[in-house]
């Protein structure tokens, strides 16, 4: 798939990874490695800063198109995840499985996940499944996470 803005390519292999290439020359810009199945599915976010993998591994990754890196797993699928995909406005993703199931994950604007690019320390709050029911959260759907702070000169380097 190409980016939006056309100047990258995702591609998915059996091998377990996918990768990133530079659609002007084609030369491999990152390897995504990470999921222990083969890779079923990749798209890039709207602004295409992001990229989403789907695996047999029963997971979809969240990866940063620019370093590749990987940012989050998404887990609670029983089956291999057959395709991912975000929504048009990148706050959403789409997943699918052979488990019969669709699933939907809330995310952060993708502009969030890039605070920690200004040196800034980023504390995401993952809610486990007891948590979560705790809570009385629809556990089906991406755990909400604590808001990122606001970047500021003071923050800079700083380590929690």
């Amino acid at each position: 798939e190409f980016s939006r803005d056309g100047t990258a390519i995702v591609t998915v292999s059996w091998d377990k990874t996918a990768r990133l290439w530079d659609a002007k020359t084609g030369a491999s810009r990152a390897v995504l490695k990470g999921h222990e199945g083969s890779v079923t599915s990749a798209a890039f976010s709207p602004d295409s800063r992001a990229v989403v993998t789907a695996s047999e591994d029963s997971t979809a990754r969240l990866w940063d198109a620019r370093t590749g890196k990987e940012r989050t797993v998404l887990k609670g699928h029983e089956g291999r995840v057959l395709s991912a995909a975000f929504s048009p406005d990148g706050t959403t993703i789409i997943t699918t499985s052979d488990d019969n199931t669709a699933r939907l994950w809330k995310v952060w604007p993708y502009e969030a996940a890039l605070v920690d690019e200004a040196h800034c320390r980023l504390r995401l709050l993952k809610l486990t499944n007891e948590e979560c029911q705790r809570e009385n959260l629809d556990c089906t759907r991406l755990r909400p996470v604590a808001a990122p702070p606001k970047c500021t000169p003071d923050m800079a380097l700083r380590k929690d």
